[in-house]
């Protein structure tokens, strides 16, 4: 990793294989945290994505040579002497991208990866974990968000070689799934689910980092996400191959920096140790950056149940001893606080049983008052009532005016307005009958939902939608409308990177109105997905009428389909089939020349090898064959 303490590769728009949304933004975002968080000097942490500027007049474009060049470069020299491990820096390699593994061997798939030569376009992970070892003495981490894409995978799924290499090496490895699993991004997020939990566990740990941190808390915390947005369990793999790196901090520093070490003084101060009066307070408040404490989640086994979850060497040191979990760490300062409380004198605490005991009378009192106000009431209005009658009669036995006499307008008793009783605490109201039937509409409606099914994510958003607005819960059932409509156009999305056109193009019509920004984006897509339905339609037609030109051991008719398939555009639908196709009928075309030189026919060999169009794999070895053959060599 030549003069870097970083390199980032995030890719977006490959040239043979289906486009992904947020490969390069999770190597910008990890990128820009490193600079502008962990003050890392921004000519050393190497960014290459697919629109990523060059640097000193040499590109940054993520291709297989760009790559290489990078890996390749001017060696940084030793700086560590060959000191141990545990004072040496670290140095980070991250990729976000395609992987795939052929014939039981790993590849990382640059921008120009082509899955019909994935061993002459992509870069083995053997290859690139030996050069990230011989480019520094420093410690090296690995992290690979990998996307293995079903129609990549042939055999064995991408990672296991990688796991056997870094256990080899002694490089530690992070994984973004297990084996059997695939990496999920969303939307919501902005980010794959994997850079999105490794950018929050940085953001809460920042420079007191362990490789023991970062495994606990994307172990906790990617699974949660998953969870949160509706995709299938995903799990790190983490491979740490020796007990002495467990605990080392892994942040990358500039090169030649001062080596960042817990000093008496920083342990103290750090969340690694539970000594600090402050650590309380430092895990249990939601931190200002916006990441998720670990210590408010339930703590959980190292091996949390799932295959090779975390693969750390076993010693007796970690059988007999465990690092305490960030919750255990926060609750053991309230211990000593509680033990170390001062002792109140004895008239002290007689003022507060004195306070606590009319205190209590008070309450009693007001719950009195309330209870037996409306009786109160109707008596005042009682007495009230018979003393104004006393009051009128008094004033005609004096003469001022006679029952018989007519009343004017001015002195007509004022009518008594009826008296409403207020409903109490005791008797329930209306808000509290209708939380309780929305509380049951949003959990009916939750319940509804299954994993990868667009329709039953329509179904539950009309259940929401019975809570109108004003009603108990109404901000929430919004809430809940707005990330299942953006799930809709997920899966939607994901049928579209398939070729399942016909069915994105369904699941996005079930994308409600509630929110015009998804509902225009799902409106968007389903245009740009018509056109792609039928440029499939009109290009499989193409596929067929090649294939029907196909005639047995006849050169000329496999050169006739080839060319008839090079008609399907780079970048439609179809076009990674026609580029299969094409690979293999020019090696059949090759097969048939070849097998008419060991008959001795040499030149028709000739003639039928130069049907072999150029730009395909076997063209090489065709001309090759040929001149050998022009001079009477089989």
């Amino acid at each position: 990793m030549a003069n870097h303490a970083c390199i980032a590769i995030g890719i977006n728009r490959y040239q043979f294989l289906q486009p992904l949304n947020y490969g390069q933004a999770d190597a910008q975002a990890l990128q820009q945290f490193l600079v502008e968080q962990a003050n890392l000097p921004s000519g050393e942490c190497l960014l290459l994505t697919d629109s990523s500027l060059p640097i000193n007049n040499q590109p940054t474009y993520p291709n297989r040579e760009t790559i290489w060049q990078w890996l390749e470069g001017s060696r940084q020299h030793s700086h560590t002497n060959g000191v141990n491990s545990l004072t040496r820096n670290w140095r980070w390699f991250f990729f976000s991208g395609y992987g795939v593994c052929w014939k039981q061997v790993d590849y990382l798939m640059p921008i120009d990866g082509n899955p019909n030569d994935i061993p002459g376009t992509g870069i083995s992970v053997r290859s690139l974990l030996k050069a990230l070892k011989d480019s520094s003495d420093d410690n090296i981490l690995v992290i690979l968000d990998i996307n293995r894409s079903p129609g990549l995978q042939a055999g064995a799924p991408a990672g296991a070689e990688t796991v056997e290499l870094a256990q080899e090496m002694g490089i530690p490895l992070v994984l973004s799934a297990q084996l059997d699993q695939f990496s999920h991004e969303a939307a919501a997020l902005g980010n794959g689910l994997f850079t999105a939990a490794l950018l929050e566990a940085l953001r809460y740990y920042h420079i007191d980092i362990t490789l023991a941190d970062l495994d606990q808390y994307l172990g906790d915390r990617l699974p949660e996400l998953s969870k949160h947005h509706w995709r299938p369990i995903q799990t790190p793999l983490v491979v740490i191959p020796s007990p002495n790196v467990k605990q080392q901090l892994i942040l990358p520093t500039a090169v030649n920096s001062p080596i960042p070490q817990k000093t008496d003084e920083g342990i103290k101060a750090t969340p690694m140790f539970g000594k600090s009066p402050d650590i309380k307070e430092t895990y249990t408040q939601e931190p200002p950056n916006g990441a998720t404490a670990p210590g408010q989640k339930k703590p959980v086994p190292s091996l949390r149940g799932q295959a090779m979850t975390s693969l750390v060497p076993a010693t007796s040191t970690d059988l007999n001893q465990r690092a305490l979990t960030p919750m255990e760490r926060a609750s053991y300062p309230e211990w000593e606080s509680q033990n170390t409380t001062p002792k109140r004198h004895w008239w002290q605490q007689g003022y507060v049983l004195v306070g606590g005991v009319v205190l209590l009378l008070l309450v009693l009192l007001a719950a009195v008052t309330i209870r037996n106000r409306p009786a109160w009431i109707g008596q005042q209005t009682i007495e009230r009532g018979g003393e104004e009658e006393r009051e009128r009669g008094g004033e005609g036995e004096r003469g001022g005016i006679l029952p018989s006499q007519p009343i004017e307008p001015s002195a007509s008793p004022r009518r008594e307005e009826p008296f409403v009783v207020k409903p109490t605490l005791e008797s329930p109201t209306l808000d509290e009958s209708r939380l309780e039937v929305n509380q049951q509409t949003l959990a009916q409606a939750k319940r509804l939902i299954q994993p990868n099914q667009a329709s039953l994510f329509s179904q539950a958003i009309a259940q929401a939608r019975q809570i109108r607005p004003g009603e108990p819960l109404y901000n929430q059932a919004q809430q809940d409308i707005t990330r299942w409509s953006q799930v809709i156009l997920d899966l939607a999305e994901g049928r579209a990177k398939q070729g399942n056109f016909g069915g994105a193009i369904a699941a996005a019509k079930l994308v409600p109105g509630d929110d015009p920004s998804i509902y225009g984006k799902a409106q968007q897509a389903i245009n740009r997905w018509q056109v792609s339905a039928k440029q499939q339609q009109q290009n499989q037609r193409i596929i067929q009428s090649a294939k029907q030109q196909l005639r047995r051991n006849q050169a000329s008719s496999y050169n006739r389909a080839i060319n008839i398939l090079r008609k399907i555009p780079s970048g439609q639908p179809g076009y990674a089939e026609a580029q299969q196709l094409i690979a293999r009928w020019s090696r059949q075309i090759y097969l048939i020349a070849n097998s008419r030189a060991w008959q001795g026919n040499l030149r028709q060999a000739i003639q039928t090898a130069a049907l072999v169009p150029s730009g395909t794999p076997s063209y090489e070895t065709a001309q090759k064959a040929i001149s050998r053959w022009k001079v009477g060599r089989r």
